[in-house]
């Protein structure tokens, strides 16, 4: 950890200061330039600048290395979570046509509780005790909303609420979720190698979970095949399953579940898929902004 952040003060230098910053909670290079930070939803421009592109690049390769992923001319895009807990996605040109863009999202430090939201005005008391009672009574959640609207939030503070006599698996791409309750799992999906083999996907950790004889399954997000197996676990006796994903509304929400558990190579009919969903969640919670 030590030999990390050295690291970072070294190649992450100019935008060490936001890092640092606990009002920041994203910071978005677009280009050696161009860098944006985001305080409290609001973006803003700020001066920091880094020497010239091969300067950026080097900072992702750097980060690549230590977190174990590869970004070359092969594969241009680098999804990775810092030891911190910070989460870092790039690109590298020529696939971004202004320079080497990276957005590193930030690690909360303290999880919020809903006493916290109702103070900032994110949730109303009746909702917040709505919610309390969902939990409580095993409902099958889904969380729906755009990016940075605080979905991963939301599902820290619900998924506290769990009984901590029920046994959680928190199944996620990059982890970010931290969920306080005695009994819980984290797994993490794993990159192929460079052969192509050894990967590990969230159908794959899914699979696993549910042999690990878990109360609860908590997805982070939902963004591919894994929604049908997500889906098939809170019918097959999982209540109290979450799971959140991109959606503008609630309707859109269970229709990009649908088209999510098509995706994959599992033929099931539409119509089967339909009644599944509509038996498997029992709230759609939408968050804006």
């Amino acid at each position: 950890m030590g030999v990390f952040e050295d690291s970072v003060a070294t190649f992450l230098a100019p935008v060490k200061e936001y890092l640092d910053d606990d009002s920041v909670s994203e910071v978005l290079v677009n280009g050696p330039k161009d860098i944006f930070v985001e305080r409290r939803g609001l973006l803003e421009k700020v001066s920091a600048q880094f020497h010239d592109e091969q300067a950026l690049q080097a900072t992702v390769r750097n980060i690549a290395q230590f977190v174990g992923r590869k970004i070359d001319d092969e594969n241009p895009t680098l999804d990775a979570r810092l030891p911190n807990g910070s989460r870092v996605h790039a690109v590298l040109p020529p696939a971004s046509r202004q320079g080497t863009v990276v957005s590193i999202r930030k690690f909360s430090k303290d999880t919020p509780t809903f006493v916290d939201l109702i103070q900032r005005g994110s949730i109303s008391k009746d909702a917040a005790r709505f919610l309390d009672v969902c939990v409580y009574l095993a409902k099958n959640v889904i969380i729906s909303g755009g990016t940075g609207s605080g979905k991963t939030t939301l599902l820290n503070v619900v998924g506290s609420r769990i009984p901590g006599t029920q046994r959680l698996m928190i199944i996620e791409d990059a982890s970010e979720l931290k969920i306080k309750t005695e009994h819980v799992i984290y797994f993490e999906t794993k990159a192929p190698l460079a052969n192509g083999k050894g990967g590990v996907t969230i159908r794959d950790l899914i699979k696993s979970a549910l042999r690990l004889r878990p109360d609860r399954i908590v997805v982070g997000e939902v963004r591919g095949p894994e929604a049908l197996d997500l889906i098939t676990a809170m019918n097959t006796g999982h209540g109290g399953s979450m799971g959140t994903t991109h959606a503008n509304t609630p309707v859109d929400a269970l229709v990009r579940l649908e088209t999510l558990a098509m995706m994959g190579d599992t033929q099931v009919p539409v119509a089967a898929i339909r009644r599944q969903i509509a038996a498997a969640i029992h709230i759609v919670v939408q968050i804006k902004r």
